[in-house]
């Protein structure tokens, strides 16, 4: 367990790519509950109800999969998808783990008063949050890149390319949760 969060960690500094993970079913089912915990931290707190975190995170789940699915059927690298889904759900833990507090934080400010009229929302705040996402899509960049080349001896695609495509799914999944599940 320790040596995959060294590797997740790596990864999460882009100073390694999904190849470091083992290709296994068994790894991938571990990762995908470590992430769904890692969200229920949060997102139990932060959500309307139970139903609506739960609904929210299968229905982020299934576009992952999916969106995985066609890009690297796109780009003919069905071989890394089960890497490639461990490396996205496992540094999506560890940016949940990071995330949680602030997103909990940042509820209970909410709840407390109107932080645009108060002025209780701490700058330090919207920053961190801001630090983290863009963290967050690079990190993913990195690994969609990865996921773009089919030869493993050869240089991943520009990180350009993997930053643009991991954009292009946070909009998709805005647009989904918007409109599926009017968030």
């Amino acid at each position: 367990m320790i040596q995959l969060l060294k590797v997740l960690w790596n990864i999460l500094l882009r100073k390694s790519d999904q190849l470091a993970l083992p290709n296994s079913m068994f790894l991938l089912f571990v990762v995908f509950l470590l992430y769904f915990l890692s969200q229920s931290i949060s997102g139990f707190t932060v959500s309307e109800t139970p139903l609506v975190f739960v609904r929210s995170f299968f229905v982020d789940v299934v576009l992952m999969i999916v969106f995985l699915r066609i890009l690297t059927q796109i780009f003919s690298t069905q071989d890394d998808f089960t890497r490639t889904l461990i490396a996205l759900f496992g540094s999506g833990a560890l940016f949940n783990v990071i995330a949680s507090p602030l997103i909990i934080r940042f509820a209970d400010i909410l709840s407390k008063s109107d932080p645009i009229d108060s002025a209780d929302l701490p700058l330090w705040l919207p920053l961190l949050f801001f630090m983290i996402a863009i963290w967050s899509i690079m990190v993913m960049g990195h690994i969609f890149s990865r996921s773009m080349i089919k030869d493993a001896s050869s240089s991943s695609s520009p990180p350009i390319s993997g930053v643009a495509i991991a954009l292009l799914y946070m909009m998709i999944n805005f647009l989904v949760h918007s409109s599926f599940l009017g968030e």
